[in-house]
């Protein structure tokens, strides 16, 4: 079932791990099939980099088992209340990328520092409030920070990516891992400066016209 969406999900682990955007059994992926109501999603305690297509899972959106004999993610909770928020997000990539890790460390958003910042996520960088991982209460945390944004940081855990198919998750994750580096180099030469805000909120209105998943 879901051939081909399952071998997207698996070369996506790869490119993660080839990046350095994720590592060993950390992170999580999924894949909405509109459909039909069900989501592809990484099975728990997997090195992320060796799945094989058949090692996903395939459940519904109340979390009920369609197909697999693993145990679906630990954050599959947070996987389904993005789903279920958000009718036009069909992806979700959680991963532990290291500089945006950091600032889950440090509870810091990352503010709005390049027109493809705003045009890709939205606006800054929201944090969560820290909640336990596999929680409910973390994924309400995580909607929260996903409102008219494709990410957030999760408070000490890592980064959350949405998009309306796998590639523009990949992309969005991609580009906040790689903005959250430039943001801690600039931090360290002196005071940021950040896009004027009538700059931000002129992109922000091409943000939903183009990329919005809300």
């Amino acid at each position: 079932m879901y051939r081909e969406v399952r071998e997207s999900i698996v070369d996506v682990l790869r490119f993660l791990e080839v990046k350095g955007l994720n590592y060993g059994r950390a992170g999580n992926v999924s894949v909405r099939i509109p459909e039909a109501n069900h989501v592809v999603i990484t099975p728990s305690g997997f090195l992320k980099s060796a799945l094989k297509p058949e090692d996903l899972i395939v459940i519904d959106l109340n979390g009920g088992l369609i197909e697999g004999s693993g145990k679906p993610s630990v954050e599959t909770p947070m996987h389904l209340t993005i789903y279920r928020r958000f009718s036009k997000i069909n992806a979700v990539i959680h991963a532990h990328a290291p500089y945006t890790t950091v600032l889950a460390v440090v509870r810091e958003p990352i503010p709005p520092l390049i027109e493809e910042m705003v045009l890709r996520v939205g606006g800054d960088v929201k944090v969560t409030k820290y909640a336990p991982l596999g929680t409910q209460e973390l994924a309400e945390e995580v909607v929260k920070a996903l409102e008219g944004r494709s990410a957030a940081i999760i408070a000490n855990h890592g980064v959350v990516a949405v998009g309306k198919n796998l590639q523009e998750a990949t992309e969005v994750l991609e580009l906040v891992e790689k903005i959250a580096q430039i943001y801690i180099h600039a931090k360290l030469l002196g005071k940021i400066e950040t896009l004027p805000q009538n700059v931000v909120e002129y992109l922000k209105t091409l943000y939903i016209k183009t990329q919005n998943t809300t």
